[in-house]
């Protein structure tokens, strides 16, 4: 998932993440599972490129149950360099709280990058803590995310993520979404923006979203955040999303 997604597109996000509460109040006491199955053409997190800047499937499995607790874990193939790591498994689980109209959502995210050859140096999986605030204008949805790492993956030390997204339902089947996020590592050479725009086109369990993402960082500095110094250019992404109820 990577946080709510980039694994439903930004747009899509925004509407499930204030949604969750009222489905859980619906679902039968045992919660609800749901998942999805996706194809992008670059699997993109926090503006860089994870997969070579390559086409990537995704899927997803999510628990939702009562009082807005929630569980999951998202898988993706990943290539950082020399196909390794090979895929991402992450693991998450939070709950969201209602405070006057607004939703809270808080959440533990481990990311999990299973068959990583570290060749003895530092893991590449790590945990991160996330809060989200998001509320509905009639049609406009505003998020605010803010998260924190104790340790970054590769042990780059302390990582401190903060963005937000606004996004604008302009028919009941497409919505138009930007977000704009900063990324703080210890280790890192310098801090980096990130930014996306984009539509998201629905159709019955259909989604698709066409998105133009982006970063400042510099060339220079490209080799911290990624083997490949290609995974930091400007990109047009393409995300294709079947999302299906078990439960």
């Amino acid at each position: 998932m990577k946080s709510t997604g980039l694994k439903l597109t930004f747009a899509a996000a925004m509407m499930a993440t204030v949604a969750v509460p009222a489905l859980a109040d619906d679902a039968p006491a045992y919660g609800s599972i749901s998942g999805y199955l996706a194809v992008e053409s670059d699997y993109r997190y926090r503006g860089i490129s994870q997969n070579n800047n390559e086409i990537t499937p995704e899927g997803s499995l999510n628990w939702t149950g009562p009082m807005g607790f929630y569980a999951g874990t998202w898988l993706a193939r990943t290539d950082w360099g020399g196909k390794n790591p090979g895929f991402e498994m992450d693991i998450y689980g939070g709950k969201h709280f209602d405070i006057y109209g607004t939703d809270l959502n808080v959440e533990a995210y481990y990311y999990s990058y299973p068959d990583y050859d570290a060749h003895g140096g530092p893991k590449a999986s790590y945990f991160e803590m996330q809060g989200i605030l998001s509320h509905s204008f009639d049609k406009l949805t505003l998020s605010l995310t803010g998260a924190y790492s104790p340790e970054w993956s590769l042990e780059g030390g302390d990582g401190w993520y903060g963005a937000g997204t606004a996004s604008y339902a302009l028919t009941d089947w497409l919505t138009v979404s930007g977000t704009v996020g900063r990324q703080y590592v210890e280790l890192a050479p310098k801090d980096y923006w990130h930014w996306d725009v984009g539509f998201t086109a629905v159709y019955k369990s259909f989604s698709l979203d066409v998105r133009y993402v982006g970063n400042d960082i510099k060339k220079a500095d490209a080799g911290f955040w990624m083997a490949n110094k290609d995974a930091t250019k400007d990109t047009v992404k393409v995300n294709l999303t079947y999302n299906f109820t078990l439960l």
